[in-house]
């Protein structure tokens, strides 16, 4: 039997349990069907660590379920970082990276035998130095070493801290990281950069901040790579859309009674090209939208839902799919482009009457929230909305938000018109109304 440890190696292990007990907290024990009901023990272990301050549970009968909640706007960094924060390591590790940062301190170059002689000899400990020159590599990387060649061996030195070399930048630089840990992608890399120099976030707090957005930077970052390669991508994706559970019908279902309505959908893996990166300002729910070849098509996929991205081969079209989708993203509702390619947008007609003295609200709205339609007063209190898009199926949760007002709805697709209309006899029939104008 494993031991239980605070610690993790990989991220993506711990990602999905973060975002259910944050978005989904009315799930149990019982609920987590992708591991066994050890793994989820430890998992909310760690979280209860991690996330003590924010930690809730609800009662329901003998199930307990376990949940974040979180408030934004009263917090100086985003509690969620903490899960960046817990990487496991080993003795080497953490050793040779207090050592080789107190070696180095002084400035002087060191060949990779000096410095495995001079940590023998001052500190008493032997290293391969094999594992010596990874770490040096990989410190490299990180910026924090230079290395430079003299004659047959490289020689590396440690580089001085910028409070150092531009004593200028501060404090104002703190304000500056202070800022982008709340507001920017990748926020963690503030965070820890104000933790490196003990510093705290006293200035800034973000009302609408979406803190789930940091368990998907680390599938943000190999797609911004790959974008900037123009390289296509195999992407893991677990499916949003949810399948009905096989619940006996005299359980009740939904959050207040601790049943999940839907058991989780499919994982298939796709090679794409990815275009862009989507946000929504409602939801704030990030999307991928990227070129598939097979169905000749742009789609767009859901980071949350994106389970992990290898980079392929560059793509010789990149461009054109860039153009395709510059050329349709005008005419987008949402972050949908349809279930299959089309050349001509669909059109969306709708009238509607309202008090023009009384309801003046409604006009507004449609001003607000029309996203580049066109909005022409055909009569005193009737108004046409019309708009062009690449998906009209987007428009109707909005559209049908002005029901009791609508006279009339056309769609130059069929079966997004079919729908409307046999959506508003539901709801006739549904409440018992008269079959009059909606």
């Amino acid at each position: 039997m494993s031991e239980y440890k605070e610690l993790i190696k990989q991220f993506d292990k711990i990602r999905s349990y973060v975002r259910d007990f944050y978005v989904y907290g009315f799930k149990t024990r019982e609920d987590f069907h992708e591991k066994s009901g050890r793994t989820y023990d430890n998992q909310r272990r760690r979280m209860e660590s991690w996330f003590s301050d924010y930690i809730r549970t609800d009662q329901n009968g003998h199930k307990k379920s376990v949940f974040l909640t979180l408030d934004s706007s009263r917090m100086a960094v985003n509690p969620l970082y903490q899960a960046w924060k817990s990487k496991s390591f080993t003795d080497n590790d953490i050793s040779l990276r207090f050592l080789l940062s107190d070696l180095l301190a002084d400035g002087r170059p060191r060949s990779l035998e000096t410095i495995a002689n001079e940590l023998q000899t001052q500190y008493g400990c032997l290293f391969d130095t094999q594992a010596i020159r990874r770490k040096l590599s990989f410190y490299e990387k990180q910026g924090l070493i230079t290395r430079r060649k003299e004659g047959k061996h490289y020689q590396y030195s440690s580089i001085s801290p910028l409070s150092q070399t531009h004593p200028g930048l501060f404090p104002a630089l703190w304000l500056a990281v202070s800022f982008f840990q709340g507001a920017a992608p990748f926020g963690f890399i503030g965070s820890t950069i104000l933790d490196f120099w003990n510093q705290k976030n006293d200035v800034f707090r973000f009302r609408s901040d979406y803190l789930i957005h940091t368990l998907e930077d680390e599938i943000l970052l190999p797609i911004l790579h790959a974008m900037e390669q123009k390289c296509r991508i195999q992407i893991t994706v677990k499916s949003t859309k949810l399948a009905a559970a096989p619940y006996p019908a005299k359980h009740k279902e939904g959050p207040a009674f601790g049943i999940p309505k839907h058991l989780p959908g499919r994982v298939s893996s796709l090679t794409v090209t990815p275009i862009k990166i989507l946000t929504s300002t409602q939801t704030g729910r990030r999307y991928l939208c990227a070129w598939q070849e097979n169905a000749h098509r742009l789609s767009t996929f859901r980071l949350d839902s994106i389970q992990n991205i290898q980079l392929l081969t560059p793509d010789p079209a990149y461009d054109a799919h860039r153009k395709s989708f510059q050329d349709i993203f005008p005419y987008v509702w949402g972050v949908s482009f349809g279930d299959s390619p089309k050349k001509e947008p669909e059109t969306v007609v709708m009238e509607i009457c309202f008090d023009e003295k009384e309801e003046n609200f409604i006009l507004t709205r449609l001003q607000r929230e029309g996203r580049g339609g066109t909005l022409k007063r055909l009569l005193p209190g009737v108004y046409e909305y019309s708009r062009l898009c690449a998906d009209a199926a987007e428009l109707l949760p909005w559209i049908k938000s002005f029901t009791g007002r609508i006279r009339s709805f056309q769609c130059s697709n069929p079966a997004v018109e079919k729908r409307f209309w046999n959506d508003m006899k539901k709801m006739q029939e549904y409440y018992g109304l008269p079959h009059q104008s909606i």
